[in-house]
C-alpha cells in the first residue's frame, strides 16, 4: 500500500512539473506574439529607400517589308530617374523606377534624323519583384523581370509601349549611408497603342536602358563599405558583444529569479547578501544598452 501511494505522488509530482514546464513556455511564446495581429513579431521591419541618377536609353522600332530591306528607326535618349525600392519583404523585395527622357539622336536605316519640333521626351516606368545576391559582402546583385511601360512623344505620333522587361544591376557600398548603383534593362514591348496604330504599325520594338544612381539612406546602412569598412566593421562586432552580454546577463537574472522561489529563507538571505537587487541589475542593464 506505502509503495502504492510513493507512485501515485511521483507520477502528480512529474505530472505538476510538466504542466509548469509547459505553461513556462506557452507564456515565451505568448510574448513572442503581437497582441494586435496575432503572429509572431516582426524584428527587421520593412521600409523604404530611394535612388536616383542618369538613365541612357537606345529604343529600336521595326517595320517589317515583304521583298526589300526592312524599316528601322532608332531613338537615343538621355534622362535622370528616380526609383523606390522596399526591404525586409521577403522572398522579394519590390521595386519601382521612373524615368525622364530627352532624344537628343535619331536615325531612320542608319542615317541621322533632325526633328522638326524642339520639345520632345518621354516618359519609362519599371516595377517587378527583386532578387537581390551577396558577393563578399562588398558587391550586391539585383535580379529581377516585371512590367515595362513607355511614352515617347515624336514628330509624327505619341507611342505607347507596353511589354515585359529582365533588370540587373550592381549595388557598390560606399559609405556607411552612401551606395553605388549601376544597372540595365532590356525590354520586349509592343509599341501598337498609340495614334500610329493604324497610320504606321510597327512589328517589333526593343530597348535597352544604362543607369547610374546613387542611394543616401539612414535605415538601409551598409554593415560593410569601402571607406572605414573595417572600422565600422569593428564597431559593429563590440556593439553585438555587448548586446549579447547584456542578453546573457537578464538569461542569468531571470534564473536566478526562478530558482530563488524555489530556495529556503537562509539561502536566499545569503544570496541577497551577495548580489545585487533586480532594481540595479534593470538600471545596469538600461545604462549598458543607452551606451549602445
Amino acid at each position: 500500500m506505502k509503495r502504492q501511494l510513493a507512485a501515485v505522488v511521483l507520477l502528480l509530482c512529474a505530472f505538476a512539473a510538466g504542466a509548469q514546464q509547459a505553461a513556462g513556455s506557452g507564456q515565451d511564446a505568448d510574448e513572442d506574439l503581437d497582441s494586435r495581429t496575432g503572429f509572431p513579431k516582426i524584428t527587421a521591419k520593412p521600409f523604404v529607400m530611394f535612388d536616383e541618377g542618369l538613365s541612357f536609353a537606345l529604343v529600336t522600332r521595326i517595320l517589317k517589308q515583304e521583298g526589300r530591306s526592312n524599316f528601322v528607326w532608332q531613338d537615343y535618349l538621355i534622362g535622370v530617374h528616380v526609383a523606390m525600392m522596399t526591404e525586409n519583404i521577403k522572398p522579394f523585395d519590390l521595386m519601382l523606377r521612373v524615368t525622364a527622357f530627352y532624344p537628343f539622336y535619331h536615325t531612320f536605316n542608319g542615317m541621322q534624323q533632325y526633328p522638326k519640333q524642339t520639345i520632345l521626351y518621354a516618359f519609362d516606368l519599371f516595377s517587378g519583384p527583386v532578387i537581390q545576391a551577396n558577393m563578399w559582402n562588398y558587391v550586391r546583385i539585383n535580379l529581377s523581370a516585371g512590367l515595362h511601360y513607355m511614352y515617347q512623344l515624336t514628330d509624327e505620333y505619341h507611342l505607347h509601349y507596353l511589354g515585359l522587361g529582365l533588370f540587373a544591376g550592381f549595388e557598390l557600398p560606399v559609405a556607411w549611408h552612401w551606395t553605388i548603383l549601376l544597372d540595365g534593362t532590356a525590354a520586349l514591348d509592343y509599341p501598337n497603342l498609340g495614334t500610329n496604330s493604324i497610320m504606321q504599325p510597327y512589328d517589333y520594338a526593343w530597348q535597352y536602358h544604362v543607369n547610374f544612381g546613387v542611394r543616401y539612406s539612414k535605415k538601409g546602412a551598409n554593415q560593410y563599405s569601402y571607406i572605414h569598412s573595417k572600422r565600422r566593421a569593428q564597431l559593429m562586432a563590440q556593439r553585438q558583444q555587448m548586446l549579447r552580454e547584456i542578453y546573457e546577463e537578464e538569461a542569468r537574472r531571470k534564473s536566478a529569479a526562478d530558482g530563488g522561489e524555489a530556495a529556503d529563507e537562509d539561502t536566499a538571505g545569503d544570496d541577497s547578501a551577495t548580489e545585487h537587487s533586480p532594481a540595479d541589475q534593470e538600471a545596469g542593464t538600461e545604462s549598458a544598452k543607452n551606451k549602445i
